[in-house]
């Protein structure tokens, strides 16, 4: 990791799920990323994976005219990421719970789960439209 400072970079995605593809090579670009463990590079993959797509699908409508933009900070302390979207937000308290019965089978709803389960924190911040993730 690096010493007594922080890594910060940038990311632009068009809103289309062909980006994704970029999302492994951008993060290791990030100074100190190829540095942590298979186990944790793989967590944070999945979770920015899954936050970009949700920004893609949810927030931009999968218009490929309007961007996302992602954030990578990584520092001795911990790795954060914000992701923003042109999208309206949304509340995540409102966000069905993917453990009940009734949603066990549905082929979407999960993301949020996961994303809580593999990340030290998550937090949706409504006035900047911007989702934060700490690992």
């Amino acid at each position: 990791m690096p010493d007594k400072k922080s890594i910060k970079k940038t990311f632009i995605f068009q809103s289309s799920l062909e980006e994704l593809e970029k999302l492994e090579e951008c993060l290791n670009s990030v100074e100190g990323y190829t540095m942590l463990s298979e186990d944790k590079q793989y967590e944070i993959m999945l979770v920015l994976s899954e936050a970009v797509t949700n920004a893609m699908e949810h927030g931009n409508k999968l218009d490929a005219g309007k961007a996302v933009k992602l954030i990578v900070t990584i520092s001795t302390e911990n790795i954060t990421a914000e992701i923003y979207d042109e999208g309206p937000g949304f509340i995540p308290s409102e966000l069905p719970n993917p453990l009940e019965q009734e949603a066990m089978f549905r082929d979407h709803g999960r993301g949020w789960f996961l994303m809580q389960h593999y990340s030290s924190s998550i937090e949706w911040d409504d006035a900047q439209k911007c989702l934060r993730i700490s690992f």
